[in-house]
């Protein structure tokens, strides 16, 4: 499967999220097929990704104290042109780098802002970095404070039908406490896909990663590392 034709399959996890109420049904394994993925379809798969990149790293921003850049090869690809970005993604592979996983976002201390903005300009800006290997990009992830992972929801989550609900003993857990299987509430997903691979981005650069989660109304994060002791 090429670089644009992996970027627009769903992933398990996504399905399994919207239909985890209803029993098992034959879609369970189905992937959509992205070559169906055209004009406004296409468009709204897109953005609806890149709309929580842009949401945590304009927060980040407004802050005085930390600076957020896209990191992530779909971060910097064409916005509003499919043929465009079909193009971006062939340019990946013949460079065999379509398959390389690097968190969405880096975060950077906001002093370290002139230093970081030189580097990627130095480095032919940032729509250059996804074909430049990470081995020429030292500089840029030592000044870095953490990475990014960005996951998006369609959800408000205040309006999640049982957000706020208290745990209670449960038969499943052996009367731990617990929500029902069937509760809807705010949750962080890591997809299984990624876990290997950013694993091995964190342990060959040094650097932790997170993962934030956003809704329409909210946003929830937790540490990568915190995240794999949890799903162990």
């Amino acid at each position: 499967m090429n670089g644009f034709e992996r970027f627009l399959t769903l992933s398990i996890e996504d399905i399994e999220f919207s239909l985890r109420q209803f029993p098992d049904l034959p879609w369970y394994d189905f992937w959509l097929n992205p070559r169906r993925l055209r004009g406004s379809d296409f468009l709204m798969r897109w953005s609806q990704g890149v709309w929580s990149e842009e949401r945590l790293k304009n927060a980040v921003n407004e802050t005085n104290s930390y600076y957020a850049l896209p990191y992530g090869l779909s971060s910097v690809a064409p916005t509003n042109d499919v043929r465009a970005f079909e193009l971006y993604f062939e340019r990946l592979d013949k460079a065999g780098l379509s398959g390389v996983k690097r968190p969405d976002l880096l975060i950077f201390r906001k002093d370290d802002k002139s230093k970081v903005d030189k580097i990627v300009s130095e480095l032919g800006g940032l729509t250059e970095l996804p074909f430049i290997d990470e081995v020429d990009q030292k500089d840029l992830i030592t000044t870095a404070l953490v990475g990014i992972e960005c996951e998006n929801s369609l959800w408000k989550a205040q309006k999640m039908p049982d957000f706020g609900a208290i745990m209670t003993p449960q038969k499943r857990l052996n009367g731990k406490l617990g929500l029902k299987k069937t509760a809807i509430v705010p949750t962080i997903i890591v997809k299984e896909e990624d876990r290997t691979p950013l694993l091995k981005w964190q342990q060959e650069h040094g650097k932790p990663i997170h993962i934030w989660h956003v809704f329409f109304d909210r946003a929830y994060g937790i540490a990568f590392d915190e995240a794999q002791k949890l799903i162990k």
